[in-house]
């Protein structure tokens, strides 16, 4: 039978257009024709001045990853100080889709919006993931006639004026927040609790040593200090678990039956509107810097719970931080109406 010659054309297309589209797939990048990958240099964005926590984490960042070329382009470190970090967010709210600018992100660009210190949220920036947390202790002297945890809650419970509270550094951030949910699980009226703020955690301790107030609430690292002095006692922490090394001396509020866990976490945020490409990009960055031997060696050296989340399930655990913060800020009169 003779061939049927449109059948034939038919057929020759069919073959010629799957030749091709093997030929595409084989070509070298077909497969990530759609990636993206910084073109210029990089700017990590600090909120704050040099020296500080947020600055020496992305100075660290940005070594290792000149040094492991984990991002090929140069990366420098910019900090851009003023009114909390409303002067970062907006310098990287004015950068739309640009995946060549990335910012710190803690607590503050969660908590800020809450209490009406600023007018940016993090539902105004691009969530690139989460690399660790930073848990908050409640200290007194060591001389102090508060036994332990279960003592200062009964204390407080019985009498909200019991005892004087320090935190650092405004009324509603993290320090504060922490020790509002500690209090409010044991049912303290956290609205009644004499509480004193100071500009840094230095000055909480002071105050604490020199018998000005009864519980300073800081950072473990600055805790940790003045415990290796001999100087305080932390009474718990809002660890959800005991932590490693010297900290494992710490116990958690869990364990004295406040069911409550809180961090300072640290991630990084991009400009709105990133495509899925840049983001992917970065998460991959983070992923590589999170295995890395020198990183990993930092956040133990300052006591720092290593604990990466990709740019989704940061957004989520924000999400559901928002809700947490809502609650405890309304119970200390904190939250803007």
């Amino acid at each position: 039978m003779a061939a049927n010659p449109l059948q034939f054309s038919r057929t020759r297309s069919v073959a010629v257009g799957a030749c091709a589209a093997a030929m595409l797939l084989a070509a070298p990048g077909a497969a990530t024709a759609q990636a993206w990958k910084p073109q210029q240099q990089v700017e990590i964005v600090v909120g704050s001045a040099a020296g500080s926590s947020p600055d020496t984490m992305g100075r660290t960042i940005q070594r290792i990853w000149q040094e492991k070329r984990l991002v090929e382009v140069p990366a420098t470190v910019m900090n851009r100080v003023g009114g909390g970090n409303t002067i970062a967010w907006t310098y990287m709210s004015q950068r739309p889709g640009d995946g060549h600018f990335l910012m710190i992100s803690n607590i503050n660009l969660s908590a800020g919006h809450l209490t009406g210190t600023s007018t940016f949220s993090y539902r105004d920036f691009t969530a690139l993931g989460i690399l660790f947390h930073e848990y908050i202790a409640l200290s007194v002297s060591v001389d102090s006639p508060i036994k332990d945890g279960g003592d200062l809650l009964a204390r407080l419970k019985k009498d909200p004026g019991a005892a004087s509270i320090s935190v650092s550094s405004v009324a509603g951030g993290a320090n504060h927040i922490a020790a509002g949910l500690v209090l409010r699980s044991a049912g303290v009226d956290v609205k009644k609790v004499r509480t004193v703020v100071f500009d840094s955690a230095g000055k909480v301790m002071t105050a604490a040593l020199g018998g000005h107030i009864d519980i300073a609430v800081t950072s473990i690292t600055a805790a940790l200090r003045q415990v290796q002095g001999g100087k305080v006692r932390v009474l718990g922490v809002t660890a959800p678990r005991r932590l490693g090394g010297e900290l494992a001396q710490f116990p958690t509020w869990r364990e004295q039956g406040a069911d409550i866990e809180f961090s300072n976490y640290r991630g990084f945020i991009g400009p709105p509107g990133l495509s899925a490409a840049q983001v992917a990009y970065w998460e991959g960055v983070l992923a590589g810097l999170d295995r890395d031997e020198s990183w990993r060696a930092h956040l133990e050296k300052t006591q720092l719970d290593r604990q990466l989340m990709n740019g989704r399930d940061a957004r989520k655990y924000q999400d559901e931080l928002d809700g947490k913060l809502r609650a405890i800020l309304g119970d200390l009169g904190l939250l803007k109406q």
